[in-house]
């Protein structure tokens, strides 16, 4: 059995006495950053990392619409603001500043004099437009933006329609609603217990969702196109033709509208086919990525003249489409189509009705993710994000005159004597239902021997997925530095399965994802490279909630777990996320409004079994997330010290759904990993792992295409 203890007073003493053999040398005292609350974390020390420096991260946005120059995102100050790239391998330069991170960019497409960016405020994601003029690039100064959108509403997406017509941007209206402080009640035993807030009587306010034309250049031009009471625009796209369409969702039906642009037409927009309004010529489409009649998603063609859908005629992959990049009208160049194949972006080449319709890029890449394809709007030129092992983040262009990529910034990592470089491997597990559950596997540097500690660390969304790309910081250091293997499952509900797999966990499935981790539990047992005694859960968003499951579920087979923004309680969390988005989780979640499913939430919830929390628990949270509010933190913190268990809470009062500051993010980095090796430390020798059993047919190997029984080794 692990130790139990009832105090955090014995907790920390045994804790700090324990340490020694899994702690580094550390220097300099660590204090919260003035945003920062550290509730219940002891005085840390600053740790250093023991990896070299990388490159600056630059993220591309898109091309100057008349030169070979990028617009990029680049760290300037501790947060993330819009810079200019003139050519490859040159300083960026920056165009705007402050503490304020920007989210989006777009030039003007014609002659691109100005651009329009977003930007929230504390990590709220309530963005703003703002209109920005660079100055001249031999001037020092940066220019004022220009607000453009009212505060305290957010735009969700923003697009510039053709030849100077203005943009369109889709307004949710927030309600900034927060969850309170929890109630204390005592259950039958007599003990105090937390309650589910708010109270079943308080009433969520209904969503809103509006859809505006606006000239950047006079504000005062926006006019309404669109208003939805209780429902939702998304997915807002642009015609090469001019015409705007939007998906609107309410009352979890979906249907495709476009919009008059006329300011004599009434706001509203029209379903696609439908009699009347303006006449769309037969040549005006839209490509986009759908599962029309399979699994996966694939190139589809919208004819918005009849609303007619038709899969563009490929051969089929077994793998999502998850970007694509359509060239300029009149270009002779092809479509970028990136599929994603077993986790790994393969970008290939398609001329639909040509032989071979589809080539891919002859220019080889190391397996990794490749995010935001886009042609330039009058040059041969590709341009992506690429993220690898060795890699964070690189920006290439691609010609299809010398049919090669040239970095325009970062570097891919050269193996070096002594530089130990992650690799993926793949794993695989059998979970209790005979469904095959898959992930990837970063063993420590092979100067680690014998039984090793495990994180497992599981991705939010819940539909996204783990990807061989770059480790962040502290997962890097986990490995490296403490020799810990990394576990990053893709449990069902995760992307890039198919649609099939991607539907496993909704609604009273929701608990089949937390026993995919329990066989996970149960295939590290059977593994003697590594030691089950000491495995660490951690996850953010809907990994927090995950984290906080397992938690409950297998408090005797971790040592550990930290939670970063994560549900505790999925009534609360519904009846308190942003209006924008309650329809959207509702429908992956449940409708907490049926008093059925509400009471299955409850009963699922980590909040309801916080009794059962027995090893040490990190939670992080930011004040002003509006996707999962901070009274989720709150209400499990309380309610697993109520039974005893230490509870390290690390607050951030300029933080939203993710911690996006330089200053936060060093003192997180440093506190996960003195937490990792304090409830490591406090695991006895000679303790027994509990309940385990062994996995049938589980499987790894080293590189990510080859398979070889788990039992052989």
């Amino acid at each position: 059995m692990g130790l139990h203890f009832k105090t955090r007073s014995c907790f920390a003493a045994l804790l700090w006495l324990a340490l020694g053999c899994l702690a580094p040398a550390t220097a300099r005292p660590l204090l919260p950053p003035p945003g920062l609350q550290a509730d219940g974390l002891p005085a840390l020390e600053r740790v250093q990392a023991a990896t070299r420096a990388e490159a600056p991260v630059l993220r591309f946005l898109g091309w100057h619409p008349q030169r070979r120059e990028m617009l990029v995102l680049a760290s300037a100050g501790g947060s993330q603001q819009l810079h200019r790239l003139a050519e490859p391998g040159a300083r960026p330069q920056p165009l705007t500043g402050g503490r304020e991170r920007v989210d989006s960019a777009q030039w003007e497409p014609q002659r691109g004099e100005y651009l329009v960016f977003s930007r929230d405020r504390g990590g709220d994601e309530a963005f703003r437009l703002y209109r920005l003029q660079p100055t001249d690039s031999r001037r020092d100064a940066l220019a004022e933006p220009l607000a453009l959108t009212p505060d305290g509403a957010r735009v969700s997406a923003f697009q510039f329609l053709p030849q100077g017509q203005g943009l369109v941007y889709v307004l949710d209206p927030l309600d900034g609603r927060r969850s309170p402080a929890p109630k204390a009640s005592v259950d039958a035993e007599g003990d105090e217990v937390s309650e589910s807030t708010p109270s079943p009587s308080a009433q969520p306010s209904s969503a809103r969702s509006q859809l505006f034309w606006m000239d950047p250049l006079r504000p005062e031009s926006a006019r309404l196109l669109g208003d939805s009471v209780g429902g939702r625009y998304t997915d807002l796209r642009v015609s090469t033709a001019g015409t705007v369409v939007a998906l609107h969702t309410r009352q979890g039906r979906s249907q495709t509208l476009r919009f008059d642009l006329e300011a004599a037409v009434p706001p509203g927009g029209q379903a696609l086919g439908a009699p009347g309004g303006a006449e769309l010529r037969e040549d005006d489409v839209l490509l986009q990525r759908q599962a029309l009649g399979g699994d996966f998603r694939q190139l589809v063609l919208l004819r918005l003249n009849s609303g007619q859908r038709q899969a563009v005629k490929l051969p089929a992959l077994a793998g999502d489409l998850e970007a694509l990049a359509v060239p300029p009208p009149g270009s002779a160049m092809p479509l970028a189509l990136v599929h994603n194949q077993a986790g790994v972006s393969v970008l290939r080449l398609a001329r639909p009705g040509s032989e071979p319709p589809l080539q891919r890029m002859a220019a080889e890449l190391p397996a990794g993710v490749i995010q935001g394809p886009q042609w330039h709007p009058r040059l041969p030129l590709l341009a992506f994000n690429h993220s690898s092992a060795s890699s964070p983040g690189r920006i290439l262009s691609w010609s299809q005159e010398d049919a090669g990529v040239q970095a325009w910034s970062g570097r891919e990592a050269e193996p070096e004597a002594g530089v130990w470089l992650p690799e993926y491997a793949p794993l695989r597990w059998q979970s209790f239902d005979g469904l095959e559950i898959s992930g990837l596997h970063v063993a420590p540097p092979p100067q680690f021997k014998g039984p090793r500690p495990v994180l497992i660390s599981i991705h939010g969304g819940p539909s996204s997925q783990a990807r061989p790309t770059h480790l962040s910081g502290s997962l890097r250091y986990l490995v490296e530095t403490l020799g810990m293997h990394l576990i990053l499952p893709n449990v069902r509900g995760s992307e890039g399965f198919g649609q099939r797999f991607l539907k496993l966990d909704n609604g009273r499935q929701r608990e089949d994802a937390v026993r995919d981790i329990s066989a996970l539990l149960d295939l590290i047992a059977a593994r003697p490279e590594m030691d089950a005694r000491r495995v660490i859960v951690s996850g953010g968003s809907y990994g927090g909630y995950m984290s906080l499951a397992v938690a409950t579920r297998e408090s005797a087979r971790i040592a550990g777990s930290i939670c970063r923004v994560g549900i505790a309680n999925f009534v609360s969390f519904l009846e308190n996320t942003e209006s924008y988005r309650r329809d959207n989780r509702r429908a992956e979640y449940g409708d907490e409004r049926d008093p059925d499913m509400r009471a299955f939430l409850q009963r699922i919830s980590p909040l309801s079994r916080a009794a059962a929390v027995r090893k040490p628990l990190f939670i992080i949270h930011g004040r002003n997330d509006p996707r999962v509010p901070y009274g989720e933190a709150t209400q499990m913190v309380a309610a697993v010290r109520a039974a005893g268990t230490p509870v390290w809470f690390l607050t951030a009062e300029d933080e939203g759904h993710s911690f996006s500051r330089a200053e936060n993010r060093d003192y997180l980095f440093s506190a996960t990993v003195a937490f990792v090796q304090q409830a490591l430390a406090a695991v006895p020798p000679d303790a027994e792992p509990d309940a385990q059993s062994v996995a049938a047919d589980a499987d790894v190997s080293s590189p990510l295409t080859q398979r070889s029984k788990a039992g052989a080794k």
